[in-house]
């Protein structure tokens, strides 16, 4: 018993010793950049000030670019990672540099717990030491496609009301930045945020079909794709957007109805399963209590 106990101290003080490593060199590099020069120095708190609205995803980047940037430049990059990055409205903040920070301090964590449980749980140590790292690397991909199917459904129930803003202003002569603008002013969830910066982009000279695009790659609902062809054919060629844009917005509300539809009719297996384990066993009990009360 001593023995292992003295394995499993020597594994955590192993994982120790490799993270103070590891956030030694990290800190090393950083006050090196540092005192490069004062354009590193001028970024930092912006950067940081938005890494601070991601909650608790953004520690996990902060973390990532502390032990995970070594570790993490030798995993294979997903060929995606720009393009997962962009739908979950987390560039430029968070790079598919940083996503690979996090693979990697996933790995750097998960090693470390494989050197303490593999002394101490024997057989079952020896299979968690090999399933620990790559759980944790798949931790950052998991986070990310959580975020873009949320963002993707809030989307969807901002998306049919704002085309019918967006018609309304097109055919009121406005042009597409204009109306995109006008419409983002009057909606404050995540779709209102991505046409505002698009009609920014616009704004300040980023050709028109490349904003469009980029507006395409961040908004992961259904029916944004049709919305951006609609767009840019407008944008670039001035065709009239009323009538497409009519259809789609009552294309979205169908699909939008039909989602219910299917929630709600997922939800009613639950419902009975909730009964059935739940409440008719604590009406037995009810039963059961009074009749033991009579016979008394």
């Amino acid at each position: 018993m001593s023995a292992v106990l003295a394995a499993a101290t020597a594994g955590a003080a192993c994982g120790a010793g490799v993270g103070e490593l590891l956030l030694a060199r990290a800190e090393r590099r950083r006050r090196s950049a540092n005192r490069g020069g004062g354009t590193i120095g001028a970024v930092a708190p912006r950067e940081v000030s938005t890494i601070d609205q991601l909650g608790g995803l953004g520690a996990l980047v902060r973390i990532g670019r502390r032990i995970g940037g070594g570790a993490g430049a030798r995993l294979p990059r997903p060929v995606d990672a720009a393009a997962r990055l962009d739908a979950a409205g987390l560039s430029p903040t968070v790079t598919a540099a940083d996503l690979g920070a996090l693979r990697g301090a996933g790995m750097v964590i998960g090693a470390a717990l494989a050197l303490v449980l593999l002394p101490v749980a024997g057989a079952a140590g020896l299979l968690l030491s090999a399933l620990a790292p790559v759980a944790l690397v798949l931790v950052p991909d998991l986070l990310i496609g959580r975020r873009i199917r949320d963002r993707g459904a809030a989307m969807l129930q901002q998306l049919p009301d704002a085309i019918d803003l967006l018609r309304i202003a097109l055919r009121g002569g406005r042009s597409v930045p204009e109306a995109l603008a006008a419409v983002g002013a009057h909606h404050h969830g995540v779709l209102g945020a991505e046409l505002r910066r698009t009609a920014a982009e616009i704004r300040i000279g980023v050709a028109g079909d490349r904003a469009l695009v980029a507006l395409r790659r961040r908004c992961p609902a259904d029916g944004a794709a049709e919305l951006v062809a609609v767009l840019l054919r407008t944008h670039l060629h001035g065709d009239a957007a009323t009538v497409g844009l009519r259809s789609l917005a009552e294309d979205l509300r169908a699909r939008r109805a039909r989602a219910a539809i299917d929630r709600a009719a997922r939800a009613a297996p639950k419902v009975q399963l909730v009964v059935a384990l739940l409440l008719v066993p604590a009406a037995m009990l009810l039963i059961a209590a009074a009749m033991i009360q009579m016979q008394r």
